[in-house]
């Protein structure tokens, strides 16, 4: 793949792969260290939680981005990833675990995952070139499904076998690892991006900026709607295949990653075959197949009828993840990228009222009735912003959106000056 061929490319591809391998193996072992500690499928959601919140800060994390050096903070924050690790897993050798430190070191670690992704995906859109861009978050995001294949099935087998303190000295060695490729880099911090008269002055640029294009608006509604009623499904999933579906820790590894087997054929099927005018609909109709699969999956009592239609499930995961930041970084300007995936990350913040409205459920009825309620939510939202923006479903998405915000340009341009002139 000539994209392969960008040295610089290729460290941030690996930067990537050892974060999400460890994320990954962390989202499974942390869903059944807090159900061993606490049994409450409510207290594993409010973990899940603590996890996303920081999400909610993206857009201000992308802003800061805008004025540091990225390949540093990049670094820095695998360096703090390294270390709560290593927090984690001394508490767990030393047998002195307990909720509250579950809490506190997942917060601290998803303030780290929310900055690393504006950080990481802007620093992609620099580093390659445009005509690349869409087979370089392909092949990003076929990595990360590999790593969702690798990471609940080791974290399975960690539980099974010698705790989950092996899965957090396993991080210490990722982390580091992705920290020392990131001091690699051959980058250079570009001139300052923002306007020059602070951050909620650049903050309201960025929104101004988005709200021209229709394209990037209901991309953010989607991803707001899959975060609030899709993606809250996989803190529940272990709980199920153990009361539910009654198999052991390592089968409950195996059909947490054979959502990312889907995933990874899904992406690679992407990086193969998609055009841009493509990705608006492979982004929507892959979102539906995702709830389809967390419907079905709420419904059945098998195992292995599980294990297919998650695998399946998978090449819907993959699409909505690939084109969710090929559409956002296609549509926007250089100057105006950390910003839009600054915002992208907010939305993505829904994750958390997700969490909580999923645990919430799981407590007073149980974990499936949650799944399917949340299901159902999430396919009627979603197929009503597919209505509301017919964008979504129209081929030459990309370059009708393109052509509608070069007419509204100048509409932009006064909006900011009589802004200026008040």
């Amino acid at each position: 793949m000539p994209v392969f061929k960008n040295p610089q490319f290729r460290r941030l591809w690996a930067i990537g792969a050892f974060g999400g391998m460890m994320r990954w193996l962390d989202t499974l072992v942390l869903a059944l260290v807090a159900l061993n500690m606490t049994g409450s499928p409510t207290l594993v959601s409010l973990v899940f939680f603590f996890r996303m919140a920081p999400m909610l800060f993206g857009i201000g994390l992308g802003i800061f981005a805008d004025r540091v050096n990225r390949k540093l903070f990049l670094a820095i924050g695998l360096v703090i990833q390294a270390l709560i690790a290593s927090i984690m897993a001394s508490l767990l050798i030393a047998d002195v675990l307990e909720y509250w430190h579950l809490a506190v070191a997942t917060f601290l670690s998803g303030i780290v995952w929310a900055s690393e992704f504006p950080v990481r995906r802007t620093l992609i859109g620099e580093l390659v070139h445009p005509e690349q861009l869409g087979k370089a978050m392909s092949f990003d995001s076929a990595t990360n499904a590999f790593s969702r294949i690798v990471g609940p099935f080791t974290g399975g087998v960690f539980m099974a076998t010698i705790g989950p303190e092996g899965a957090y000295i396993t991080g210490i060695v990722l982390f580091l690892a992705a920290a020392l490729i990131a001091t690699t880099l051959k980058y250079e911090r570009p001139a300052a991006t923002g306007s020059g008269q602070g951050v909620f002055a650049d903050l309201a640029e960025g929104f101004r900026y988005i709200r021209a294009s229709r394209l990037m608006v209901g991309t953010l509604i989607v991803t707001m709607l899959m975060n609030l009623f899709a993606f809250p499904y996989m803190s529940q999933q272990p709980i199920i295949a153990r009361e539910v579906l009654s198999v052991g820790d390592v089968l409950v590894g195996l059909l947490n990653s054979v959502e990312g087997v889907g995933s990874l054929l899904g992406a690679i099927l992407i990086a193969t075959y998609a055009l841009p005018r493509h990705y608006s609909r492979i982004y929507l109709y892959g979102s539906l197949l995702f709830l389809v699969g967390i419907l079905l999956f709420s419904q059945s009592s098998s195992y292995w009828i599980s294990f297919v239609i998650v695998f399946v499930g998978g090449f819907g995961m993959s699409a909505f993840g690939t084109m969710q930041s090929t559409i956002m970084v296609s549509a926007a300007s250089p100057e105006m990228r950390a910003r839009v995936m600054g915002t992208v990350a907010v939305f993505i913040g829904a994750g958390p009222i997700g969490q909580l409205n999923i645990g919430m459920m799981a407590g007073i009825y149980d974990s499936q009735t949650a799944i399917m309620i949340t299901g159902i939510m999430g396919m009627t939202a979603v197929l009503a912003s597919a209505v509301a923006f017919p964008i979504l479903r129209r081929p030459d998405s990309m370059r009708i959106d393109s052509r509608l915000r070069a007419m509204n340009s100048a509409d932009l341009r006064r909006m900011g000056e009589s802004q200026d002139g008040d």
